[in-house]
């Protein structure tokens, strides 16, 4: 089975997607060998891209890709984005993905792949759905996230405006709330990110 999860025995847990398995190879520097677990093996030299993983962050992969060719898996953030509208979904599981603005349900082969995008992964972001739930009891506009990490992308920082203490600060990533004072926040660009629709209109 195909999947992908973090490490739990690196200095900083990383993801990491390969095959999952339960009785790891030896380890080839050595011969060691490894106690029976929970371990993604990324491939190449037989049992040299071992990692035990937190079963927490497990993520199976759905067989689907993103217009990238970026496989997608279980929790993954998904944009889908035309030169008309913006939406987001979340992959339920292997077989469906949930339309969080509105709450349809889709299976994930029906999504349309020239228009999704993998963007994050609820395990890195479990506050995007709070988010986005804010801004539509709220009447805001839907904020327009290509990245939840912008460290991945060539984007600038996320502008991070709270609306309770009106403080403002920068953030690498997506946040829902203030890390003044917990409020919610409304997140957009130190500069200027264009829609697929205004880039048409360029």
């Amino acid at each position: 089975m195909r999947a992908k999860a973090k490490s739990s025995k690196t200095p900083y847990p990383i993801w990491v997607e390969g095959e999952y398995i339960t009785k790891p190879p030896v380890r080839p520097k050595d011969g060691a060998i490894r106690p029976e677990g929970h371990y993604i093996d990324k491939g190449g030299y037989p049992g040299a891209n071992v990692y035990e993983i937190d079963t927490d962050t497990f993520c199976r992969d759905t067989g689907a890709t993103d217009k990238r060719e970026r496989p997608i898996y279980e929790r993954d953030i998904l944009l889908w984005e035309t030169q008309e509208e913006i939406a987001y979904f979340i992959i339920e599981n292997v077989g469906q993905a949930v339309d969080i603005v509105n709450g349809e349900i889709l299976e994930v082969q029906q999504l349309e792949k020239e228009n999704i995008k993998v963007i994050g992964n609820l395990v890195d972001s479990e506050e995007f759905i709070e988010s986005i739930q804010y801004h539509l009891d709220n009447d805001k506009p839907i904020p327009y996230v290509p990245y939840m990490d912008v460290q991945l992308s060539s984007l600038p920082y996320m502008l991070v405006r709270c609306d309770k203490c009106k403080n403002e600060s920068l953030s690498c990533r997506y946040l829902s709330r203030c890390p003044n004072c917990g409020g919610f926040a409304t997140v957009g660009y130190a500069t200027k990110v264009y829609r697929e629709k205004e880039k048409a209109l360029a």
